[in-house]
């Protein structure tokens, strides 16, 4: 914990740094002994149990004393204790929910926080480097990506806080593509939104080593590309094969060579924060919980819920 010297905070200040320390340990655990808090924050032992005494006045902590075995912690309120540091909602990027499974996801993530009691806010940024972008601009508190991008984008500014299950991001990955095949001697034109990540690796991976010619537009034009004839084939999620399948079109899967390089990465969601985002760590590690966010997600993707984000 921070020092700072001795009658240079309020109790509010102090407040503050005991809160950073509590949103980060478990129920059940022990803390140090006021004597020891109190010299950590530079500050006097009245100053600090009177500080302790509020936070549980507001609900932030429960605290049990067990005299010479010091005081156990018996429940936390992450929401408390999130509204002491920061002071604002928790901000969350996510991609555009332009079906079911990120709109489950969104939902679900909304419903995490509110259980714990933390308001949250999210936004909506198209492309995993806009997003990562508007972590390090302070614009949010948590990015969220597929475990492809977080993996490939993301460097020692960041920090990886939870990945989870395969099918939390998107379903599976698809080649759309026309049938027949274009003539002989001309070359596969293949729908590129060089603003997706996944889109644009996994292109890349899929048709490495054939006579192509990738078309760079936006995801929201690729299926009137391809049912037009515009294009002859397209990389995307299996969540939208309604809007892309028609006459004359068919689907496959990625190819084994592809699976093999990417694995279940491309399709799990993942959480990037700002690294040494201690608080934000803690709340993401201790509110969401992979189960129940799934659960919703697979409610909304089969009409079962409505999304609310």
């Amino acid at each position: 914990m921070a020092t700072m010297r001795k009658g240079t905070r309020s109790i509010r200040d102090l407040q503050v740094s005991l809160a950073k320390y509590l949103i980060q340990i478990e129920e059940g655990q022990r803390l140090p002994s006021i004597r020891k808090l109190a010299a950590s924050t530079q500050m006097s032992i009245g100053s600090v149990s009177s500080a302790l005494n509020g936070l549980q006045d507001m609900g932030a902590v429960k605290i049990q004393k067990r005299g010479h075995l010091g005081s156990l912690v018996l429940s936390l309120s992450r929401g408390e204790l999130w509204n002491l540091v920061e002071q604002g909602p928790l901000v969350i990027a996510m991609t555009l929910p332009m079906h079911g499974r990120f709109e489950g996801l969104a939902t679900g993530l909304k419903k995490a926080c509110e259980a714990a009691g933390i308001e949250a806010y999210l936004i909506f940024i198209r492309g995993s480097r806009t997003r990562l972008k508007a972590l390090m601009e302070n614009r949010c508190h948590v990015s969220v990506m597929s475990g492809l991008a977080a993996d490939e984008l993301c460097n020692r500014e960041h920090e990886i806080l939870l990945r989870l299950p395969p099918a939390s991001w998107i379903s599976s990955y698809c080649i759309f593509y026309r049938s027949p095949p274009p003539e002989p001697g001309r070359p596969l034109r293949v729908a590129v939104d060089p603003d997706s990540f996944d889109h644009r690796r996994l292109t890349e991976l899929e048709f490495a080593g054939q006579e192509v010619e990738f078309r760079w537009t936006s995801f929201v034009q690729i299926s009137r590309l391809l049912k037009n004839g515009d294009v002859d084939a397209t990389v995307w999620t299996s969540d939208q094969e309604e809007a892309y399948l028609g006459p004359g079109i068919q689907q496959r899967p990625l190819s084994d060579r592809v699976m093999e390089l990417v694995g279940e990465k491309s399709v799990s969601a993942t959480f990037v924060a700002r690294r040494g985002s201690d608080s934000v760590r803690a709340v993401i590690n201790t509110t969401m919980k992979a189960d129940e966010i799934m659960e919703i997600q697979h409610k909304i993707v089969i009409g079962e819920m409505i999304p609310e984000y």
